[in-house]
């Protein structure tokens, strides 16, 4: 019986020490995983720091962050954020009612700058931003399509875009946009992001860039 006791002693010393190994690395493992993933879809990612706050929090920080195009798109950066920060609710994410559909509490993103490729067929990495957000605009209006998401507060900067075009250089365009702390709150539909979208469409004077980057929202 002391025998017993004594391993079973030392075996839940070694799951303590594995667990605390375990939160003392879960950052790596997390940066470690998330790379793991792109990698897995043809891109490729860095992240300089990524803090976890889970199970003692709700909230995850990263900064610089880059996120590298297919190799059909150049490979070259297509997103960089020198800042990341997210407020979860948890609570909500579980709840069957809400289908499993995240509330982020707070978001705030700082964007170093975006990089929009279209290759020679026209096809570009990303489709426009509001078709990129929204959960549907073929069965609803544009503007009250609903969001996979929902944001109590999103603070939101962007210093710069990019257009890459792969078939005529003469085309590819660089905007500063030099958005700082812009303020959103209570984001549940995509029209609830319009005052944003304006915002930006205010910085891209070009108007085949604006439709290229928001489609039908700034196509009229």
């Amino acid at each position: 019986m002391r025998f017993l006791f004594r391993w079973a002693f030392r075996l839940l010393i070694l799951l303590l020490i594995l667990g605390i190994g375990l939160f003392l690395t879960k950052d790596a493992l997390a940066k470690w995983w998330i790379v793991s993933e792109f990698r897995e879809q043809g891109m490729d990612a860095k992240i300089g720091r990524l803090e976890i706050g889970f199970p003692l929090s709700s909230t995850v920080a990263a900064s610089d962050v880059t996120i590298f195009n297919l190799p059909e798109y150049g490979g070259s950066p297509m997103l960089k954020i020198d800042d990341l920060f997210i407020d979860c609710d948890f609570s909500a994410l579980m709840n069957v009612r809400r289908k499993l559909k995240p509330h982020f509490r707070q978001v705030r993103i700082g964007i170093t700058e975006f990089n929009l490729v279209e290759t020679k067929g026209g096809e570009r990495n990303l489709i426009s931003l509001p078709d990129a957000v929204a959960k549907s605009s073929a069965q609803h209006a544009l503007g009250e399509s609903p969001l996979y998401f929902t944001i109590g507060n999103l603070n939101f900067s962007w210093k710069r875009l990019k257009f890459t075009d792969l078939g005529d250089a003469g085309k590819s365009r660089d905007v500063t946009i030099n958005i700082e702390g812009y303020t959103v709150q209570d984001v549940e539909k995509l029209s609830d992001l319009r005052p944003l979208f304006d915002k930006v469409a205010t910085k891209v004077t070009w108007k085949v860039l604006l439709n290229k980057l928001f489609g039908r929202l700034f196509s009229g």
